[in-house]
């Protein structure tokens, strides 16, 4: 079992953890290269948010604590994250902790996110859970806030109301038959048995489901992974722009009936295709 606190965690080196609070100036230590970060809270258990980013981490980070630690429920941009830090700061105080890294695959966009993912399956499959701000979510009794051009700032629920981000998310896969990334049951789940993307047709399920695009005899790597509401519907739009001789196969989901759900599980095998071959799907990001 990994531990995601460690300053090692993934092979990498992180910096110490330090205070989140923009106002103790610890931040300002941070480097302005690309990297990636992790967010912890040391009155909760597990991780609260692992994010990347291809311009300043000192900067991003920095942004993510003014939206933390402001008078007011941010909003969701310019850091998506920032209400669940928010809201979790009104429930269980302010005592927020960061880590950095910025290891050489971060100068890389595709490698970087690629390798968030991988941090997030690993945390996923030791945690049995997502990180509680990763995917958009908001913690139960809190309204998000809008993104800033519909002007709608979020907060705590009144009786009665309820909002969707705030639901759980799923467990885990399996992760069986994990390095078969073109297998019938890679990561335990069960793959129809691969056809010719010109084929994706009215056939198709319109129900929720993972789907993964490959060129015959070359996988790994995989060339795309994906999650959609509507199988047959997203399979068609990449049948108009992909090569038809690609391969493709699928797998429908049963209580993902939630974006943040669906994201949940794609992200893990995104993740779990950069820890079995050291690379991303080769049209991913």
């Amino acid at each position: 079992m990994c531990n995601h606190y460690a300053d090692d965690w993934r092979g990498v080196d992180w910096t110490p953890w330090v205070s989140l609070n923009p106002d103790d100036g610890a931040l300002s230590q941070f480097p302005t290269d690309e990297g990636i970060y992790r967010i912890r809270h040391r009155g909760r258990a597990g991780l609260t948010y692992i994010g990347e980013t291809g311009r300043s981490v000192r900067g991003r980070v920095r942004s993510l604590a003014r939206g933390a630690y402001a008078d007011e429920m941010p909003y969701r941009d310019p850091h998506t994250a920032a209400p669940c830090l928010w809201a979790i700061r009104q429930e269980d105080g302010p005592a927020f902790e960061v880590s950095i890294s910025a290891p050489p695959l971060a100068e890389d966009k595709q490698s970087r996110k690629a390798f968030e993912d991988a941090l997030i399956a690993l945390y996923r499959r030791d945690a049995g859970e997502s990180p509680t701000a990763n995917f958009g979510r908001i913690i139960p009794g809190y309204k998000q806030s809008t993104y800033s051009r519909d002007s709608i700032r979020g907060g705590p629920l009144s009786d009665g109301e309820t909002e969707s981000n705030a639901e759980l998310g799923v467990g885990p896969l399996p992760w069986t038959d994990r390095g078969d990334l073109d297998g019938p049951s890679w990561m335990g789940l069960d793959w129809t048995t691969p056809c010719p993307l010109q084929d994706a047709g009215s056939d198709l399920p319109t129900t929720a489901g993972l789907y993964r695009i490959w060129k015959s005899g070359s996988a790994p790597p995989l060339e795309y992974i994906g999650q959609t509401a509507n199988l047959r519907s997203r399979l068609y739009r990449h049948r108009r722009n992909r090569d038809g001789e690609l391969e493709f196969s699928y797998t429908r989901l049963q209580e993902h009936d939630a974006q943040h759900k669906r994201e949940e599980v794609e992200t893990e095998l995104i993740g779990a295709h950069w820890l079995e071959t050291g690379e991303s799907p080769t049209d991913q990001f």
